[in-house]
């Protein structure tokens, strides 16, 4: 008699799926990205619930493309582990898991667009989901690319023009051929030297990477008014900084020797939120560096750093509304629709949104709190996003201004909470 019980249907189905919350669910990388995915879509659900549909196809691109990301990474993860190949199953498992996630919150998403008529959503989605297989293909392709993940958030507000200009044959035959790719890379997976290496950046940097100047005097100088603040992110955050006029004006010119609409000042004000959240993102993940920053001999004891690093996100946040407000000044001289009183609800709108999310991010203690924390950046770009919306069909600012006020109002107490959470238990924990 063979000692091999045979195995019933059901243990044969979820033999591939063992283990995997705790692969997707407790792994930092991928939770971030997957809990952004997450909650993407639920804040989708809830705008097509209330009729708000105009902001849908922008949510579920992002849900769509932070899922992605979070395949891309458990991908990298895989071919970065040497046992991975030794133990029987586990490669064909996670790859299985990780299409069951693709499928899944592809499915949800399509199954609620046509729940609620809402079928233009789909077309974008489409386009979110080729973004997405383009990502991971790279990925696959050279473990390097995930430094670009960035990418992709900057891409998903430019969707909803692609799909005006693409048909949605041409969108389903691109995710064909993508899909394709992605498949036959899957099965040459072997272990990566190069893989661990991006792991260990991606963590530390909190998945950003940008070109470092060096030598160049002024840039310390620049650096030195965000101390301590920029302690854990290193000049990464400089980078970010100097960047956003640059990649503003780049896309101005573009759009307007093309003909191409790009919402480049959307794009700004959403990459101003999304440095905050990386900038507590390195705190959490180099925390124990906080000892090292104690003790400089600059702070009048722990109180002391607690208020230099208030004080520094407050010149944070005024630089970030002056970056903000200078590329808008801009446009305002090429573009007649683009009033004063949108500007002052853009600057209002960068104010609040940095200020709730620096706040949040202080008082975040683990990974899973500081990607809770990232529904600010979802929260403000649906109401920049409802702005822009208001701008194009000419319908007046006021209440929006009207609404930035409480808003400001929220992210200063958010900014004192925040200061009181921050090493409320010493410097001996995140």
């Amino acid at each position: 008699m063979s000692a091999q019980q045979p195995q019933s249907p059901l243990a044969a189905w979820r033999k591939p799926y063992q283990g995997m919350l705790r692969l997707w669910l407790y792994d930092l990388g991928s939770v971030s990205f997957l809990g952004t995915s997450m909650l993407g879509f639920v804040l989708g659900l809830t705008l097509l619930i209330s009729g708000k549909t105009d902001v849908v196809s922008l949510v579920f691109a992002m849900s769509t493309v932070s899922a992605a990301a979070s395949i891309a990474w458990q991908l990298n993860r895989l071919v970065a582990t040497e046992t991975s190949q030794l133990i029987p199953g586990y490669q064909a498992n996670v790859l299985q898991q990780a299409l069951t996630i693709a499928v899944a919150i592809i499915s949800l998403q399509v199954l609620a667009c046509v729940i609620f008529s809402a079928y233009d959503v789909i077309a974008q989605l489409w386009l979110a989901v080729a973004v997405g297989l383009g990502f991971v293909w790279l990925c696959l392709w050279r473990s390097h690319y995930f430094h670009l993940s960035f990418a992709l958030f900057i891409a998903v507000p430019f969707l909803d023009e692609l799909a005006s200009r693409l048909s949605q044959w041409a969108s389903l035959i691109i995710v064909a051929m993508l899909f394709y790719r992605v498949v036959g890379l899957c099965r040459q997976l072997r272990w990566n030297s190069d893989a661990r290496v991006v792991y260990l950046n991606a963590v530390q940097m909190g998945w950003m990477w940008l070109p470092s100047i060096k030598g160049v005097a002024w840039v310390g100088k620049f650096e030195r008014l965000f101390h301590p603040m920029n302690f854990f992110i290193g000049p990464v955050l400089t980078m970010m900084m100097l960047a956003l006029p640059v990649i503003a004006i780049g896309l101005m010119l573009f759009s307007w020797l093309f003909d191409f609409n790009l919402a480049a000042m959307f794009l700004i004000a959403q990459l101003s939120v999304i440095s905050c959240a990386i900038i507590h993102w390195s705190r959490i993940q180099r925390w124990r560096a906080t000892e090292t920053l104690f003790l400089l001999p600059c702070y009048s004891g722990l109180n002391g750093m607690k208020d230099a690093f208030f004080y520094s996100q407050y010149r944070f946040i005024a630089a970030m509304v002056f970056i903000v407000a200078g590329i808008g000044l801009l446009q305002f001289f090429f573009e007649p629709q683009f009033s004063l009183l949108f500007l002052v609800h853009l600057g209002l709108s960068t104010f609040w949104g940095c200020a709730i999310m620096l706040g949040t991010g202080a008082a975040s203690r683990n990974s899973h709190q500081a990607t809770a924390a990232m529904l600010v950046v979802l929260l403000h770009s649906i109401v920049v996003s409802m702005s822009f919306a208001a701008l194009r069909d000419g319908d007046s600012i006021t209440p929006w201004l009207l609404l930035d006020i409480p808003l400001t109002v929220v992210g200063v107490l958010a900014l004192m909470w925040g200061k009181r959470q921050l090493w409320k238990h010493g410097i001996t924990a995140p």
